[in-house]
């Protein structure tokens, strides 16, 4: 890969869909480029590998700025011909973290981004992306198989934060489309509850109809061993949370309960 483009900030131009392209912040060059020539950022490399699938895995790796952040490389990828034309999850999960984060949404800091390409028509090999490790904040898997099962109050508060963002991204017309526990994050201080979201790639443009409405809510309610009494408070949360009105409790109720019933995660 050629040195990367150094910014203060990633735009979406900086996708580069036929050719290798890399992106990093420019108060993290120098720590990109001495954790890269170390091999940091390989999952043999010593670091904490925190997430791992067949194709993909997130890294925590110490910077010398005071701080961890997350390396996630997509290091197999599948069906790579449909990528030709098109950016990598980590290339949209950039984009999108630059978009929201410009509308006021709470994500990590965007670090570093890049994508390698071979081939004359752009071959996909490997993308990654780099965020700030968020060390004081958890995920809501908490909920569901962590130590708050149960904790229906924690877990009341938890939804209403993240349901309440949620309408906020519904209001300007986007749908989330990764809206999981395990991509919500929360931080209990003083303060009370913060929120933060990661995995962002699959927001996008919609026209936001009452089923696209739903499968946004039925991707945290799968998860979640709550009663229906409850789903449907938190479905109201979420309708009193949104300024554009597309649909009332009874519709979006009625549409949530049909869509969920096959899709429940079963503990």
């Amino acid at each position: 890969m050629k040195s990367p483009l150094v910014a203060s900030a990633f735009s979406p131009n900086m996708i580069r869909l036929l050719r290798s392209w890399s992106w990093v912040r420019s108060d993290f060059a120098d720590d990109f480029k001495r954790l890269s020539d170390a091999g940091a950022f390989r999952p043999d490399g010593g670091s904490e590998k925190i997430w791992t699938t067949r194709t993909k895995f997130v890294l925590r790796v110490p910077a010398s700025q005071g701080f961890d952040v997350a390396y996630k490389s997509f290091f197999k990828i599948k069906y790579a011909c449909k990528y030709i034309l098109r950016p990598s999850p980590c290339a949209s999960e950039a984009a999108n973290y630059t978009l929201l984060t410009e509308m006021g949404f709470p994500l990590p800091d965007l670090l570093a981004a890049g994508e390698i390409r071979s081939g004359g028509i752009g071959i996909l090999n490997n993308a990654f992306m780099v965020s700030r490790f968020l060390g004081e904040y958890r995920s809501g898997v908490d909920f569901y198989v962590g130590d708050q099962v149960g904790n229906i109050p924690l877990l009341k508060e938890f939804c209403r934060g993240h349901l309440a963002l949620l309408a906020k991204l519904h209001d300007r017309g986007f749908v989330h489309g990764g809206f999981t526990p395990a991509n919500l994050l929360y931080s209990q201080g003083p303060d009370g509850m913060k929120f933060c979201w990661i995995d962002v790639a699959e927001c996008a443009k919609s026209s936001l109809t009452v089923p696209v409405i739903a499968d946004d809510l039925i991707r945290l309610f799968r998860y979640l061993r709550i009663s229906a009494d409850v789903r449907r408070e938190l479905e109201s949360a979420y309708l009193e949370a949104a300024t554009v009105r597309r649909t009332d409790a009874e519709e979006l109720f009625q549409v949530l309960e049909k869509r969920i019933a096959n899709r429940m995660k079963v503990f």
